[in-house]
């Protein structure tokens, strides 16, 4: 029985994600996974190969089981290239993982009859489970994490508990994709931070693998497939700041610092000079920080669990140690107003980091926001049911009733030009346009559309 796993095009190509240098990393453990299972297994990166939904459905042809990943902004194209490879093969059986399907999975399946099966939560044992359950016509009862139709009912299984020796897991499988002179790599899964605009895909356990077996899959990038930069991608990379130093030491120890560039967040509360110091040594060139909010009273409200002087500190530090910076800021918290947001764009100016991301909050399913913007809570109000404008640079999901979208659009596009401006960045916002030009373009138009 073959499988083939798909990363599905982008819709219209505007953001860096729709047409990345790096292959994905969620379909990267998947194939690892069922090749170490010695499953026939495939896979189509549509983004890393700038491949249309055509040629997506042509190369699934004739499969037995297409799998599909999608976030939120992607799940109603996802589904219609789904529906174009089953009218195009109809014995091809589809099943669905990722981010949006875990938070949202009954409806999922219930909204996108394309979808044949659904994953949630780590899908490496359970796609497994299901590929043998099929190939050997048994009942999909006993599978843990798995949605599907039975008599028109939609069954969920009970969840499925994430491995929790990660060291057992076998690394991507990059010789299935395309050569590539970027990669992601999960050192840890899990955040124990408690966001109220982050859904915790991994849940709240960290679960951390060896320093050794990180080095290894470092070494292999290396190596092997001639990666010359490398994203980790920790939500919270020097959680435990020993470790990470032994991570840095190790890939000092073995020249692996001298082939990788590499980059990582983490948040202020998380790091002294001693890590970040290290951290530049070992290779590390970037380091993104996850500020959000400018107003004390704003950040206590997301349960984000810092303080502004937490943030200066960990941003001088970081500079002080020779790494470059990047703040990552939203705008549009629960209750916030105009005023707050200013206030968020004053701390962006103030803290000249090399790089910003200023994102409009956009109610994910499986945050706490979202919640309270079904109920009109926190001055919230959903203003499209489309998944696709559920995008936190370009979208169009939410406003807030004392801040039209359009005024936050327009505080969106007034942080990066003063951030950029006020700190004579001439240069990096002329080479930001070159590269997100189509998100740039985006931006603009709907900053002068009309209201």
């Amino acid at each position: 029985m073959r499988i083939t796993l798909v990363n599905p095009p982008p819709e219209i190509a505007v953001e860096f994600w729709d047409t990345p240098k790096h292959p994905n990393l969620s379909l990267g453990y998947l194939a690892g996974f069922l090749v170490s299972e010695d499953v026939d297994c495939r896979v189509i990166d549509a983004k890393l190969e700038r491949l249309d939904a055509s040629e997506v459905v042509k190369r699934c042809v004739g499969e037995d089981l297409v799998g599909f990943t999608a976030l939120t902004h992607e799940i109603t194209y996802a589904a219609k290239i789904a529906k174009r490879i089953k009218k195009a093969s109809p014995k091809t059986r589809i099943v669905l993982g990722g981010a949006h399907a875990t938070a949202l999975p009954e409806e999922t399946l219930e909204a996108f009859p394309s979808f044949d099966y659904l994953v949630y939560g780590e899908g490496e044992h359970t796609l497994y489970e299901l590929l043998e359950a099929i190939e050997n016509n048994k009942s999909l009862s006993g599978i843990h994490g798995l949605v599907f139709r039975e008599d028109e009912k939609i069954i969920i299984n009970p969840p499925r508990v994430g491995e929790q020796e990660l060291d057992l897991l076998p690394f991507p499988a990059w010789q299935l994709f395309p050569k590539a002179e970027e990669y992601f790599v999960m050192s840890a899964r899990g955040c124990p931070f408690g966001c109220i605009f982050c859904m915790r895909l991994h849940g709240q356990k960290v679960r951390a693998r060896s320093v050794e077996n990180v080095l290894d899959e470092l070494q292999i990038i290396s190596d092997k497939y001639h990666g010359k930069y490398v994203y980790f991608a920790d939500e919270t990379f020097t959680l435990f700041k020993d470790r990470t130093i032994k991570i840095c030491e190790g890939m000092i120890k073995r020249g692996i610092h001298k082939k990788l560039r590499w980059d990582a967040e983490t948040r202020v509360n998380c790091v002294d000079f001693k890590v970040l110091k290290k951290m530049k040594d070992a290779g590390c060139v970037l380091v993104r920080f996850g500020i959000e909010a400018g107003n004390p009273a704003i950040l206590r409200s997301t349960k984000k669990g810092i303080t502004i002087p937490e943030v200066e500190r960990a941003i001088k530090l970081a500079k002080k140690a020779g790494l470059k910076t990047q703040g990552l800021f939203i705008l549009g918290h629960p209750n916030e107003t105009k005023e707050t947001m200013k206030e968020t764009i004053d701390l962006a100016v103030r803290l000249n980091t090399s790089m910003v991301a200023f994102g409009i909050m956009t109610p994910y399913p499986g945050t706490e926001v979202y919640e309270l913007a079904k109920k009109g809570l926190g001055g919230y109000k959903i203003i499209s049911s489309d998944w696709k404008d559920f995008n936190k640079q370009i979208g169009n999901a939410l406003e807030l009733k004392n801040v039209s979208r359009k005024e936050m659009e327009r505080l969106q596009f007034w942080g990066y030009m003063r951030f950029y401006f006020f700190n004579f960045k001439f240069g990096e916002i002329l080479k930001n346009i070159y590269y997100n030009h189509r998100l740039a373009v985006a931006m603009l138009r709907n900053v002068f559309r009309g209201k």
